[in-house]
């Protein structure tokens, strides 16, 4: 009553409160529809194989005389820009695997259902009123939301909206915390977990007569468990620390819903590798849960009034100024989107090689091929894709998507996967995490070597080194990769806490697809971190620099370098230019440095400005390309590297304030 009451009237929403138990009054079915009917729309496309007037199968070798109306139709349907098949592989098609027409094929159907999606009549809803508090998308539910009346301009009361949200908690506690307002879809999923039977069909058992078992049915981190996992995972002494001292605070001096606080931070992680940890702390319960950083969240969950969230708020801020100063473990996020480059050209086999590439010369009876044509279809010829190239480039996206990713991202690091499916990737982790998580993920893609040099990388698979201490979810054969050549473009989003997750979200689409893939050649990150303010410092860097930038930057648990490179972010834009051989930057880098009281170590002095240098030296040539494609020379100007070196700043900022 306290929440809704006004000073004209003391309880101005009693009707509207006995309304939502009338069945009449539930009017959202046009929103509803609106929102889950436009939500999924399937297209599909088909290329016939061969001709109905003629068999599917032909001779050994299509192409002989017999054959060749057969093989125009291929060609027909197929509609290849190069003539197929050459010469030297009709030469060879009764001994070699040679491809035909099935990449071309493959590009045919790439570009029929890229013609059907641009000529779709699907649109986003109209979105009128408040959207979602959980993603941004869509309007918020409420039974008398009238959708299909607001272009008359009926609208919708605020605190109309905010009542119903805060009795959907009361009516199925656990599930809502009042405080959130979710859409249709959002709201069906929240509802199937548990009163929908999906956590039963998953294998998850839960306490029917319980009213709060929901919470034993969360499978999925908030955000301060993300954001504190990488800490709890070397500190749990300390988290059961904070923790003993906050519910004392709240049981001795607030008397506020103890029991409600401790089964809300009386929980896991669900962060592998941080509930792992914990778990080996003596009276570990139940876990413990990130949740325990943010009063806000904490209140929300605890359906705390306004009074007794002010009372939270000044004791949670109190208790972690004692144990972790002006900063706490779950300040900073991280989201991570990536997705492979050039993926079209893998599907058709554009990427594809010569022959020399993929045939041992000696395992071939030579007395079956004509010597004329051999060395014209090794070394002039590419390889194309067929039907068994194909599958290899599945498994390789499987391997990558179900196999690596899971690892790295839960196992090697604390995160957690969003999604993972062929060459896309989302991840949500702990900002200490970042550096590792990107160089081993680029790693995995490409079949490079592995950072932690768990994996060995012979011929571009990896094979876990060690079967004693192989993990449960790596199986001891090969695991395909996409090859040397591959490369994945990354948006990275940073986020503090406070910053709404809807903000975060439309950020890292911009960051990735707007930024990261704009750079020279693809293969981009694309930095950006979002302050508790609003403001945003963003910084791109070619993927090829990353290993660069680790080697100076991991010291920072030796050195602080961040006053330092504040300065050269500073100082480098101003007073160097981008050159093809003077390597500019790096010279002014190495007069800041002699002039600074305090010294670096001379490795380290030497790996920033190796940096520097692979930094300028493909800015130059990204400058140049630019110019000839009169397009923009994206992350290649000098203010860039004054941006890149405030990100590195700033994390190793981060990181010194953990210590």
């Amino acid at each position: 009553k306290d929440e809704f009451k006004s000073k004209d009237e003391p309880n101005p929403y009693k009707r509207e409160l006995k309304q939502f138990g009338e069945p009449g009054c539930w009017e959202f079915n046009k929103l509803w529809d609106a929102q889950i009917n436009y939500t999924w729309e399937s297209y599909f496309v088909a290329v016939p194989l061969g001709s109905p007037e003629g068999d599917l199968e032909v001779a050994i070798n299509p192409w002989n005389q017999d054959n060749q109306k057969w093989v125009n139709l291929q060609k027909q349907i197929a509609q290849p820009r190069t003539e197929i098949p050459a010469p030297a592989e009709q030469q060879v098609y009764d001994t070699l695997n040679v491809g035909s027409w099935w990449g071309s094929c493959q590009a045919r159907l790439g570009r029929a259902i890229q013609a059907i999606k641009n000529t779709r009549g699907w649109q986003i809803p109209v979105a009128p009123g408040e959207r979602s508090t959980l993603s941004g998308q869509y309007s918020a539910l409420h039974p008398r939301l009238l959708y299909q009346n607001f272009q008359d301009g009926l609208g919708l009361p605020t605190d109309s909206l905010r009542l119903f949200w805060r009795v959907m908690s009361i009516a199925y506690p656990g599930v809502f915390n009042g405080s959130e307002k979710l859409n249709a879809i959002e709201l069906t999923k929240r509802l199937a977990w548990k009163h929908g039977g999906v956590a039963e069909e998953l294998g998850i058992k839960f306490n029917q007569e319980r009213d709060d078992n929901y919470e034993g049915l969360i499978r999925f981190p908030n955000l301060c468990s993300i954001a504190s996992a990488h800490f709890a995972t070397h500190y749990p002494q300390r988290i059961k620390d904070y923790w003993s001292e906050l519910r004392r605070e709240i049981y001795t001096d607030l008397n506020l819903h103890h029991d409600k606080f401790c089964s809300r931070t009386r929980r896991p992680f669900q962060v592998r590798r941080a509930d792992a940890a914990l778990s080996s702390l003596p009276d570990y319960g139940n876990g413990y849960n990130g949740v325990m950083f943010s009063s806000k969240w904490l209140a929300d969950d605890m359906s705390l009034n306004p009074s007794e969230t002010s009372a939270l708020r000044t004791v949670v801020d109190k208790v972690k100024k004692r144990h972790f100063g002006d900063s706490s473990p779950a300040d900073w996020w991280v989201l991570v989107l990536g997705d492979g480059d050039g993926m079209g050209g893998y599907v058709s086999g554009g990427k594809l090689k010569f022959y020399e590439d993929y045939i041992i010369s000696d395992l071939v009876e030579q007395s079956q091929i004509d010597n004329s044509n051999w060395d014209d279809l090794l070394k002039k010829t590419k390889k194309r894709m067929g039907p068994a190239t194909h599958v290899g480039l599945n498994r390789a996206l499987l391997d990558f998507s179900n196999r690596l990713v899971p690892h790295i991202t839960e196992e090697r690091f604390c995160g957690r996967v969003i999604y993972s499916g062929g060459d896309d990737v989302m991840a949500a982790l702990s900002l200490a995490d970042l550096p590792g998580f990107l160089r081993s993920l680029r790693a995995a893609w490409c079949g490079g070597n592995d950072p932690l040099d768990r994996f060995s990388s012979n011929g571009g698979y990896w094979k876990w080194k060690d079967k004693e201490t192989i993990p449960a979810d790596i199986p001891m054969r090969s695991l395909f990769t996409m090859g040397k050549e591959a490369t994945m473009s990354l948006g990275i989003v940073v986020a503090h806490k406070s910053v709404p997750l809807p903000t975060v979200l439309e950020k890292i689409w911009q960051a990735e697809k707007e930024r990261a893939k704009k750079l020279l050649n693809k293969d981009g990150l694309c930095f950006r971190v979002i302050y508790g303010s609003g403001n945003i410092l963003e910084a791109l860097m070619k993927g090829d620099l990353l290993e660069d930038w680790w080697r100076f930057i991991q010291v920072y648990q030796e050195v602080d370098l961040s006053p330092l490179l504040y300065r050269l972010a500073d100082e480098l834009p101003r007073h160097a230019d981008i050159t093809k051989d003077n390597r500019l930057f790096g010279k002014v880098a190495k007069v800041v440095i002699l002039s600074r009281d305090e010294q670096i170590p001379s490795s380290v002095e030497v790996a920033l400005i190796n940096w520097l240098d692979a930094w300028e030296q493909w800015a130059y040539t990204a400058r140049q390309q630019a110019l000839i494609s009169r397009e923009k020379a994206l992350g290649a100007n000098p203010e860039d590297i004054g941006m890149l070196l405030r990100f590195s700043a700033f994390w190793v900022s981060a990181q010194q304030k953990k210590m």
